[in-house]
């Protein structure tokens, strides 16, 4: 037998916590310039210049640039592509595997479900 239950007054309220910390956390990370950490194997999307929209798997990345295949293009563009670091953004996709990085969850890993 299922028993309808409504949230009691703490748990709404650890609810509005936890998004106030989601906030300040995405806040934070916008105040500090939005920087991301890249590593070999990362997704990215490039947002600026002539490549705008175009997806890829990072295969090098330095201080300032990074280097990667494009995805869905294997046949057009064979050899990697090299982009200014500010001009990228991880992605991510349903399946993906996660590694939480700040906040409430913060070192717990977990599979994406919706984008």
């Amino acid at each position: 037998m299922l028993k309808k239950t409504q949230p009691g007054v703490n748990a709404q309220n650890n609810e509005s916590s936890d998004d106030e910390n989601f906030e300040n956390v995405v806040n934070q990370a916008i105040i500090r310039g939005g920087t991301a950490n890249f590593a070999k194997g990362d997704k990215i999307s490039v947002n600026k210049g002539d490549l705008n929209g175009l997806k890829g798997t990072i295969d090098a990345i330095d201080d300032t640039q990074v280097t990667f295949k494009a995805i869905g293009f294997e046949n057009a563009l064979r050899h990697p592509l090299t982009v200014d670091v500010s001009m990228v953004s991880k992605y991510f996709e349903p399946g993906d595997q996660v590694r939480i990085i700040e906040a409430k969850y913060k070192g717990e890993t977990g599979q994406v479900i919706e984008v």
